[in-house]
């Protein structure tokens, strides 16, 4: 039984083997006799399609390295968790102003979603679990506006956090 693989395969053996055969063909005229420019430019284009319309074999789990998924998320969500930081910092309160609005929920989705990321294998770990219950205990205080209390989880999310590209400083521009 043949697969979905198997096509893909087949398709590029018999790309590899059209280079070969042009470039042989480009160094030795005598090789291949070359039909016209019409003919050449036709099965160049007939080719470019066949790779079109074969499917495309489906992603394998781990084909992304953790680095460039954590630097996605970073750029995504750290930005965010930076800014709501800043603006407790600022205000020196948990505020209802804070509280009330849509940054909060923000800040909570890109505190779990950073914390989630974190992980070393591809299903959640200590890691994860543990950044993803300081992201819990941090919303939990905000709520009750324990700024104080808050805050220093914050700081333990922060060094909770595994070395390398996810790890950061609250000065840090995002």
């Amino acid at each position: 039984m043949r697969t979905k693989g198997f096509r893909a395969a087949a398709a590029t053996r018999l790309c590899c083997m059209m280079a070969v055969c042009s470039c042989l063909a480009s160094w030795h005229p005598s090789f291949l006799a070359l039909p016209s420019k019409d003919l050449q430019r036709r099965a160049v284009a007939a080719a470019l399609a066949s790779q079109v319309l074969l499917p495309s074999v489906p992603a394998v789990a781990g084909d992304r390295d953790r680095t460039s998924m954590v630097i996605a998320v970073r750029r995504k969500f750290l930005p965010r968790v930076l800014a709501g930081y800043k603006k407790l910092q600022a205000d020196g309160a948990v505020t209802d102003d804070f509280i009330s609005g849509k940054d909060f929920k923000k800040f909570n989705t890109a505190l779990d979603a950073y914390g989630s990321i974190q992980r070393l294998d591809e299903a959640p770990d200590k890691y994860s679990r543990k950044l993803q219950a300081d992201a819990r205990d941090v919303e939990q205080f905000l709520k009750a506006k324990d700024y104080q209390k808050a805050m220093e989880m914050l700081e333990t999310f922060r060094q909770d956090i595994p070395a390398g590209p996810g790890s950061f400083v609250w000065t840090d521009e995002g």
